[in-house]
């Protein structure tokens, strides 16, 4: 946007420059103003988010936060590790080569007489040549290793295990979102009735003031009127810092840097609640799938007292030099295969293999209480929730029609106190009981719209 600007300032300074016409000249600077404003206000518009209800903010959050992202890219990673455990029953073939130097070659004793010497005495002979290069190409086949095949399993039900993980962290994001969400627009419902209760605040002290002047009231209830004024000035600024962080976290999550709640309006209906099932959820799912990686981890460990067979070849050829001359390709290389198959038994492991088995035994164990747990935990929660949102709605009703009857009864001791038939410590009960009506009927109305939409999630 910057240098759109710096252009714009540099045509600006030369059609100034360069026109002659005073006419033209004034066109032209409206004409390039008009342009950047419009600019300046299509940017400004578009990079702003509004968030019209808390659906909105939920999907926004699903797309954009960062920790799902990283959620996402660790089930992708998981998929490479389903690859490389079926890369395992497949049969591999890799080419080997090595370069051996001799620095001293290995001796052995002969008896002198077969090269003409004395019978009883004995020669020494070197073997072998201090230079070898060896290249070749080595294969391997696992014909029944059960095992590896457990492996492949463990692998995919781990995949499963990410992805559910990822289902866990966009279901609590969504509640994180949800709470965040309603914290902030009833924050910004009570800064609309605290800055109301600022204004009839204003106009009391200001019927005290005309009062006090022409004697009817004296200097110290004129300080309790500017001291509740003061008081709810307190509260609107303790309003606007707890709204300010509720957005500040909302903007985290939502990782929108310029986010803007449209105005909330609460709904005049709402839903019933039927029966909520619990076995749906991706927490439980998540305890399901980790009680399956613990049996089948177990599975695998006695698989592993098993044994194995598997099939190798290998071609090899060797060149031994007394000199470094490899390249002389006229000296021989001598060739060497072997193909075979490998049986292989486990006998004796130091009980290493009843060590492995008895931790995957209450592993799995551990995995199957922590599933009854959790779907105790999740029934006890869901069933709170029910009961809170249930009570809730049979109180809302009560609650708001409590808070318009306040909100009448401010206006009728306002009126009432002004013309001198209350005293101030009247009108201070009736404003401290409307107080608590407005306090009671946005708490009673965010704990519905907060536990229905729990209530909705869980669905």
């Amino acid at each position: 946007m910057s240098w759109i600007l710096l252009l714009c300032c540099v045509i600006f300074t030369k059609c100034n420059h360069y026109t002659s016409d005073t006419e033209t000249s004034s066109r032209m600077k409206k004409l390039i103003l008009a342009c950047v404003s419009s600019f300046l206000f299509v940017c400004l518009g578009r990079s702003q988010t509004t968030i019209a209800n808390v659906d909105e903010a939920i999907e926004l959050a699903k797309k954009q936060n960062a920790d799902l992202h990283i959620s996402r890219q660790n089930t992708q990673l998981q998929s490479w590790s389903v690859t490389a455990a079926k890369s395992t029953r497949v049969p591999q073939l890799k080419f080997t080569t090595a370069l051996d130097y001799n620095f001293v070659l290995p001796t052995q004793l002969i008896p002198a007489q077969f090269f003409g010497g004395k019978e009883g005495e004995y020669r020494g002979v070197q073997f072998g040549v201090p230079f070898n290069l060896t290249a070749g190409l080595e294969a391997n086949a696992p014909l029944w290793n059960a095992g590896l095949k457990q492996d492949v399993q463990l692998a995919q039900h781990n995949q499963k295990l990410t992805e559910l993980q990822t289902l866990v962290l966009t279901d609590d994001l969504s509640t994180q979102v949800a709470r965040l969400y309603f914290a902030a627009v009833f924050t910004q419902l009570y800064l609309d009735i605290t800055q109301r209760n600022l204004a009839n605040a204003d106009s009391i002290v200001q019927i005290a003031r005309e009062r006090k002047e022409k004697g009817l009231i004296d200097q110290l209830e004129y300080n309790r009127s500017r001291t509740t004024r003061l008081a709810i000035e307190d509260v609107l600024k303790q309003n606007e810092l707890a709204y300010a962080k509720n957005t500040s976290q909302l903007r985290l999550l939502l990782a929108t840097p310029d986010l803007k709640l449209a105005p909330y309006r609460p709904p005049t209906t709402f839903p019933s609640v039927g029966e909520v099932p619990s076995d749906g959820l991706a927490k439980l799912q998540l305890r399901a799938q980790q009680l399956v990686i613990a049996q089948a981890q177990l599975k695998k460990e006695k698989l592993l007292r098993l044994p194995t067979l598997s099939a190798f070849a290998r071609y090899q050829e060797q060149a031994q030099r007394a000199t470094f001359n490899f390249l002389n390709f006229n000296e021989k290389w001598y060739g060497i295969g072997v193909a075979g198959l490998r049986f292989e038994v486990p006998i004796y492991t130091a009980r290493i293999r009843e060590s492995a088995i008895g931790r995957a035994q209450v592993n799995a164990d551990i995995a199957q209480l922590q599933l009854e747990n959790e779907k105790r935990k999740i029934d006890t929660e869901t069933d709170e929730i029910v009961l809170s949102y249930r009570q809730a709605i049979s109180s809302l009703k009560i609650n708001e029609e409590a808070y318009q009857l306040s909100e009448e009864n401010l206006k009728l001791v306002r009126i009432k106190y002004q013309g001198g038939v209350v005293s101030y410590d009247q009108y201070l009960n009736v404003f401290n009981d409307a107080l608590a009506a407005q306090n009671k009927y946005l708490r009673t109305l965010s704990d519905v719209m907060i536990n229905g939409k729990l209530l909705e999630l869980r669905r």
